[in-house]
């Protein structure tokens, strides 16, 4: 089977054509880890797809004109049938991405290979500060994940969610990527994800510390360190007006145009369609089984936001934009140039 070492591109990218062009498929939402500062609903909804339904539903993504797919979770490596739903994509024309806290991937070597890329969370350098919120053992086990994508040659990510338990060891968290070839995504915990007084629930970074560690974010990355987001999507970051809040009614200074719903899409394990993971819960989804793919995008509610402080988000919508930056950023971190 034929890897594109391009990004597969259509006429669906261009940002005044209403088509979509990356889907977020969130293909299940249990997961073999309970950690701590999870929002998710992972422990109480079984409901999935069959392979039948996903694979009818992708196919219709990719005639709408859809060309990325990023499979996630919950953990979708859990979905009993995620070798052959990302076989069918890839064959489809897809590029398919997917996220993972890297417990079961080195059970799937053979769609290992296939992968336009795999993003692996690690929330420190260490197992004293990965494990506190993730479970014991989890460390260790992410690390074979990551040795295991690593000798496959997928390109290769690792998320670090930035909290006052692992501030201080981002810049180890970046060797741990130099070890593997792996570029780092950093993305703070947001103030409004705070559970209460819980000694089990990481805190998010104080204003100052959150605004310092930033800063030297953006000095690394103009050292051509391996940090994936690009340095103009941190500063957008460092900007931000109101730290309380990580959504804004109005478009920011210096954001780019939010795409969500237009050219990015989450579907859910259920087959709904949303215009963005972050307000699942704010806006009615629409079935796609239903209503058939092409009819549930075009009666898609928008977001109620026009900006956010989400890395992901920022970093798609500008490279949806067309803006520069990205692109350069982009071509940086898949050639390595």
């Amino acid at each position: 089977m034929k890897k594109y070492i391009l990004p597969k591109i259509g006429l669906s990218v261009l940002p005044f054509i209403k088509k979509p062009f990356i889907v977020l498929f969130n293909v299940t939402q249990r997961c073999n880890l309970r950690c701590s500062y999870c929002f998710g609903r992972y422990y109480s909804d079984n409901q999935e797809l069959s392979f039948n339904q996903a694979s009818k539903l992708l196919f219709e993504f990719y005639s709408l004109g859809a060309r990325r797919l990023s499979l996630s979770g919950g953990e979708p490596f859990l979905y009993k049938d995620i070798d052959a739903l990302i076989k069918f994509a890839v064959e489809l024309g897809f590029e398919v991405g997917l996220n993972s806290n890297g417990i079961l991937v080195p059970e799937h070597p053979v769609v290992l290979g296939l992968l336009g890329n795999l993003s692996i969370s690690l929330d420190g350098a260490s197992p004293e500060t990965h494990d506190r919120y993730r479970g014991k053992g989890s460390f260790d086990k992410a690390i074979q994940g990551i040795e295991a994508a690593h000798r496959a040659g997928v390109p290769l990510h690792l998320c670090c969610t930035l909290t006052e338990a692992n501030a201080d060891e981002w810049q180890k968290i970046l060797e741990v990527g130099k070890r593997y070839n792996a570029l780092v995504q950093f993305s703070p915990l947001y103030q409004q994800f705070q559970a209460g007084e819980s000694p089990l629930f990481p805190r998010p970074l104080e204003k100052e510390k959150f605004r310092k560690i930033i800063r030297d974010i953006i000095k690394e990355k103009k050292k051509r360190g391996n940090i994936f987001f690009s340095e103009a999507t941190y500063r957008l970051i460092l900007d931000w007006q109101n730290y309380e809040q990580d959504t804004s009614s109005n478009r920011e200074p210096g954001h780019p145009i939010c795409l969500s719903g237009r050219k990015m899409i989450t579907l859910d394990s259920h087959g709904n369609i949303f215009p963005c993971l972050r307000v699942t819960k704010q806006v009615e989804g629409k079935s796609c089984i239903k209503m058939g793919v092409r009819q549930a995008y075009r009666e898609m509610s928008s977001p109620p936001c026009k900006s956010c402080l989400w890395a992901c988000y920022i970093e798609h919508n500008s490279l949806l934009n067309l803006s520069f930056h990205s692109i350069r950023n982009f071509l940086f971190s898949r050639f390595k140039l």
